[in-house]
């Protein structure tokens, strides 16, 4: 690789050498300590590649070993600034890129944010710009130490921040510390709670691990009510209650319920067939400003459109500050077409499947399926009921005292039933 690079700074040649007392060419090159690369002998010819400052020793070696040769190829800068040398259009413009090149290589034109959970990447974005980080912020007036404290800062949940700038591009890394929901999960985990109901249904089953259970296998619940108590009594010798002592409630609790299901779609539908033909348009956003392409007319009566946005960069840390937009219409043809009765029932069987599917993905056993499909003219319709088993627990946290007036012990006393 560097090798290449450096001869390509410096300029080379490709020769091909033919005649009389090639090898002893070769030999005197080499004496001359002329370095020669990639030779190949190609029927009576020699071809290799030269360094631009050896080339011009070959024609002293040419006339001592009577051998010709001829220059097919040449590349390198020294040589492409040869023949532009006189296009002082494009010089000036190579300048002029340059430049800009120089110039945007100051500010910053891409902010990433990663490792956020409890925080969206829009609201952070939108936190950095109003701390002044955004696409065009000047590198001289920026700090990343000072960027990472301030966020500590006015993030109390955010534990670790690293902010690291690479050419034109910020990325910002976060970890986070236990958000709200799981620091209050966090904190029932040390506080007594009781598990209630959280849907209407009849017990299938219930597993106490902690507490005291409220109900049992064929009972009918309500939404609210204590499946498994927090407050475990303990009783004397006499079968009285001696002391009541707060747990956390733990256990699974399995209901079967009921859920309605209604679908109803109509015969007739619309159908979008695709010719494979396509139409391109380019537009380009600018630091804000929306840049659009010539374009012809669409000679599509019907199409779909979609548009793709393509971040342009050099390499993986200079960004410009320049999005490209390709939008592709897809020309299509919608046709009017209708489920015949068979096939409306079927595609209602499908709708129905998708729909238990995503039950099933949420850990509900379907039992029965009740529902009915039927088709008339002019629509299908699928009503009916399910059967099914899920777990209806959820956590219910229950203050340290009972009645307002007798404090209640709060131990990890465990009662199985």
């Amino acid at each position: 690789m560097l090798f290449s690079l450096f001869h390509f700074l410096s300029g080379y040649c490709r020769i091909v050498l033919s005649g009389m007392n090639q090898e002893r060419f070769l030999n005197l090159c080499a004496a001359k300590q002329i370095l020669l690369w990639n030779i190949k002998r190609e029927g009576k010819h020699y071809i290799f590649y030269i360094s631009r400052g050896g080339y011009k020793e070959l024609q002293e070696i040419s006339e001592k070993t009577g051998s010709t040769f001829r220059c097919i190829q040449k590349k390198g800068i020294p040589y492409l600034f040869c023949r532009y040398k006189k296009r002082k259009c494009f010089a000036l413009a190579l300048l002029f890129c340059t430049a800009i090149f120089i110039v945007m290589s100051c500010f910053i034109w891409q902010v990433q944010v990663t490792g956020s959970y409890g925080h969206s990447e829009e609201e952070l974005l939108d936190y950095l710009e109003k701390k002044g980080v955004r696409s065009g912020t000047k590198i001289s007036g920026f700090s990343c130490a000072r960027l990472e404290e301030q966020i500590r800062k006015d993030f109390e949940d955010i534990a670790w921040v690293s902010c690291e700038r690479k050419g034109t591009l910020l990325r910002v890394r976060v970890k986070e510390t236990l958000d709200k929901r799981d620091q209050k999960e966090g904190e029932m985990q040390e506080s007594p709670c009781n598990l209630i109901a959280s849907k209407k249904g009849r017990i299938s089953s219930i597993l106490v691990r902690s507490g005291s259970a409220k109900v049992k296998k064929g009972d009918k619940v309500k939404p609210g009510d204590v499946l498994i108590s927090g407050v475990v009594e303990i009783k004397d010798d006499a079968g009285e209650i001696a002391e009541e002592t707060l747990v956390r409630a733990q256990g699974d609790v399995y209901a079967i319920s009921k859920i309605k299901y209604e679908d109803c779609f109509p015969l007739i539908y619309y159908k979008k067939n695709y010719t494979g033909k396509t139409e391109k348009s380019y537009r380009f956003l600018i630091n804000g400003y929306t840049i659009k392409m010539p374009e012809r007319k669409t000679a599509y009566a019907e199409y779909d459109e979609q548009s793709r946005e393509i971040l342009l960069h050099i390499g993986p840390q200079f960004y410009l500050p320049v999005s490209l937009f390709v939008i592709t219409k897809a020309q299509c043809q919608i046709s009017k077409e209708s489920y015949s009765v068979s096939q409306a029932k079927k595609e209602a069987r499908k709708r129905l499947f998708l729909f238990l599917k995503e039950y099933e993905r949420k850990g509900v056993v379907i039992l029965k399926n009740n529902v009915r499909i039927d088709s008339d003219k002019n629509e299908c319709t699928a009503k009916g009921i399910i059967k099914i088993k899920e777990r209806v627990g959820k956590v219910q946290e229950i203050p340290s005292t009972l009645d307002g007036e007798k404090d209640i012990k709060q131990e990890s006393a465990v009662l199985n039933r």
